[in-house]
């Protein structure tokens, strides 16, 4: 480009520089982010928990652990009961509740139990139940909404599957964990309480004629649980029969050094008395990588997922004013109940 014209450009846009207009549009931007700057935009509040609400919370944990929270557990509990407001409130932001067919069911089945349909469509129904905001106090609907919300921040922010690296890594943090109980294999005579006393002589008869399970099913009691039983750990079997019939058991086998099946006991437990035909027994042993592999993966990706949403929970606050967090709230509450 000549020269001569570099120059008539410039001196035509130094000339511009001084015309009002861009003045005004010039200033007009300026004004615009310092607004932003200055006068930011209004969060949204989330409110702080009401005192029903946090004693609510403390009266749960209680029924299900038979003791009240400590401070760090109910700082915990309300931390996310306000992170569900959250979800809760971007739901309706998002309105998910105009789309949802679960919830427009839900509204729908409210509307016909308070006896508002009268001859009307769903869809006026629906309409009616929004206009009298039954979806802002219904337990169910406000669930789904932080349900749906969840799903989407998981959606929105999925994890990488674990790596081969991370499952070696989590096998050898978990190794004791994942080693193998011993697995029992038997079937079992029942005898209630009131046929105990024939117990011996059916012991008798079983040993002088080396009766096996089979031949001897048919002195046995009915028994609630069943008679045969496969390779069950030791939990599984003392939810069937009790630890102490568990108990009795490990001790009995490891008397003796045989692994062909044979009998063991009488041996008591909550119901009764059991004569066990112990038919195959498998020693605790350390676990495989290959068999605990597809566990491992799930877990990591369990704990993956539950981190992504907790990620997303975080960020999605920062677009919120959550007020009566962690500390405050629960001082408060603590200062009520003193």
């Amino acid at each position: 480009m000549p020269a001569e014209l570099c120059k008539k450009i410039f001196m035509r846009w130094i000339t511009n520089l001084n015309t009002p207009w861009l003045h005004f549009i010039v200033l007009g931007i300026v004004f615009y982010q310092l607004q932003g700057a200055v006068f930011p935009e209004q969060k949204t509040v989330i409110e702080p928990l009401s005192k029903a609400r946090i004693n609510a919370l403390q009266q749960q944990w209680q029924t299900s652990t038979g003791q009240p929270p400590s401070q760090h557990q109910l700082a915990k509990l309300i931390e996310t009961e306000l992170n569900r407001d959250v979800l809760l409130q971007r739901a309706l932001e998002l309105n998910i509740h105009l789309y949802d067919s679960i919830i427009r069911q839900r509204l729908i089945r409210n509307m016909h139990f308070l006896q508002f349909a009268n001859g009307k469509s769903e869809g006026e129904l629906f309409e009616q139940a929004l206009e009298m905001r039954l979806h802002l106090n219904d337990t169910v609907v406000k669930q789904r909404l932080i349900q749906v919300m969840q799903q989407k921040l998981s959606t929105d922010n999925p994890p990488p599957p674990p790596s081969k690296e991370e499952i070696e890594a989590e096998f050898k943090k978990r190794f004791r964990e994942l080693r193998k109980p011993p697995l029992y294999s038997f079937e079992h005579l029942f005898f209630d309480r009131e046929r105990e006393p024939e117990v011996p002589s059916v012991v008798v008869k079983i040993t002088q004629e080396q009766l096996d399970f089979q031949a001897a099913r048919h002195l046995s009691s009915p028994y609630l649980q069943g008679h045969k039983f496969s390779r069950q750990t030791p939990g599984q079997l003392s939810k069937n029969f009790g630890k102490q019939f568990v108990f009795s058991l490990e001790q009995a086998r490891a008397k003796t050094n045989a692994n062909t099946p044979q009998w063991f006991g009488p041996i008591r437990s909550v119901y009764g008395l059991h004569y066990v035909w112990l038919s195959a027994f498998e020693l605790e042993r350390d676990a495989q990588l290959e068999e605990v592999e597809q566990q491992l993966r799930n877990d990591l990706n369990y704990a993956a997922q539950a981190q992504a949403l907790q990620n997303g929970i975080a960020s999605l606050r920062e677009d919120y004013d959550v007020r009566g967090s962690n500390t405050k709230a629960l001082e408060s509450t603590m200062a009520v109940e003193q």
